[in-house]
């Protein structure tokens, strides 16, 4: 999958699964795959349960200062390192250290269909940030 740093592709839904397993960025109609860079903000959580959207905001900030305090790009492990979307709600993310988060969260028959294809393609079980 040979890109530009920093570019999204438009793939087809088939071929979502392939970029998410890769952690690359992609959009597939309501299904995007984001990389978030150290000077990244969270953007819009969509539906995603308060706890869950501060808990993403939070450490994407503390990345950030702590980044800016010299202390390096991976000084916070359970920051967000790449985040996937559904109709613009984060519905999984990976940390920095490679922990996968899926929130066990229902939403509409599509986006329950995305986060299926998200477990399947990180090979993750729902679990709680």
């Amino acid at each position: 999958m040979p890109r530009e740093r920093g570019t999204t592709m438009r793939v087809k839904i088939a071929d979502a699964a392939r970029f998410i397993a890769n952690l690359c960025p992609f959009t597939a109609g309501s299904l995007r795959g984001d990389c978030l860079q150290v000077l990244s903000g969270v953007a819009a959580t969509g539906e995603l349960p308060a706890e869950y959207a501060e808990t993403l905001r939070e450490a994407q900030r503390e990345r950030t200062a702590r980044y800016l305090a010299g202390e390096g790009r991976e000084a916070v492990p359970h920051a967000p390192a790449y985040v996937v979307t559904s109709y613009g709600t984060p519905i999984a993310w990976v940390t920095l250290a490679g922990e996968v988060v899926i929130p066990p969260m229902t939403y509409s028959a599509t986006t329950t269909r995305h986060q299926a294809l998200v477990r399947a393609a990180l090979g993750a079980e729902l679990v709680a940030a």
